[in-house]
């Protein structure tokens, strides 16, 4: 299997889908729509989801014996050296008390050469491969991850103990 990250959209092509959204939903049907995932990784990702325990925590336990062939591939294809990432991920020490923010403090964070960026990575398991779970039971629908302060217009990936 391969994996293309495709290069961010051009600024224009962004903002148009943005106003796109606003035209077609108005800030006043955004206070009336309930929020199935406010906080992000931690609402989808439970000990109690029909896929069974998908806590990152119950993840990360797995990864450190092997990381499944599908999500290594995804994840050096996440980064510019894929030679340094080994298959394994390293111990997490309180990885559950903030996530994802833990990670994107850490390790994962924007401009990281010892481990995929955050973004880079999240985006390619969560929108691309077939049987992607995400595309298909949630439609890649960025606003389950993003969320946007109606006020500021300010996004934010929201973080919190897991469930």
């Amino acid at each position: 299997m391969s994996v293309t990250l495709y290069p961010r959209p051009p600024l224009a092509v962004m903002a148009a889908t943005v106003l796109a959204g606003v035209l077609l939903h108005p800030p006043g049907a955004w206070a009336q729509a309930k929020d199935a995932f406010p906080n992000g990784c931690v609402d989808c990702h439970t000990s109690t989801s029909k896929a069974g325990d998908t806590r990152l925590s119950t993840h990360l336990k797995e990864w450190m014996n092997a990381i499944p062939p599908a999500l290594l591939e995804k994840t050096k294809a996440s980064v510019t050296d894929p030679s340094k990432i080994k298959g394994k991920h390293p111990a997490v020490p309180k990885a559950a008390a903030a996530t994802p923010q833990s990670c994107m403090t850490t390790c994962h964070r924007r401009g990281s050469t010892m481990a995929p960026p955050f973004a880079t990575l999240m985006h390619a398991v969560h929108l691309t491969g077939s049987g992607n779970q995400f595309v298909s039971q949630f439609q890649g629908q960025c606003t389950h991850c993003h969320k946007m302060d109606p006020k500021s217009g300010a996004w934010r990936i929201p973080s919190g103990a897991e469930k």
